[in-house]
């Protein structure tokens, strides 16, 4: 079973996430988190295969999650992390992919391909 840790504050985008992907057997939404803090107890609490999570939350950033799962005290293998967001400007995709993000996506330009994307790393066929 492929793990997903999905951090998004916007209660909209996360029905429609869980909704897009409840279909996939091969995939579990494990856990949703609002904050950084929140996912970033989650991460330390559990392993995750994919961490789905927007740059602007409730409270602090998707960066700091990044970040937190670049420590090398961090006690797991390091999910793939995908970005979602509404901040798809040159800034953020390049600092992202500053930090090793491989997967950066605009949400209102890319979002099917985002979901494209989580499908394919979880091993769904098409």
């Amino acid at each position: 079973m492929y793990k997903l840790l999905l951090v998004e504050d916007s209660a909209l985008i996360r029905d429609v996430i869980v909704e897009m992907l409840h279909d996939c057997e091969q995939l579990a939404i494990e856990n949703i988190a609002t904050t950084s803090d929140e996912a970033i107890d989650f991460l330390n609490t559990g392993e995750y295969d994919m961490v789905v999570l927007d740059i602007e939350l409730a409270k602090g950033t998707g960066f700091d999650v990044v970040r937190h799962t670049q420590q090398q005290d961090f006690p797991f293998k390091v999910p793939d992390i995908v970005m979602l967001t509404n901040h798809g400007n040159g800034y953020y995709r390049n600092l992202a992919r500053d930090m090793g993000v491989e997967y950066f996506f605009d949400k209102s330009l890319q979002f099917d391909e985002c979901m494209e994307v989580i499908q394919q790393r979880a091993g769904v066929p098409n």
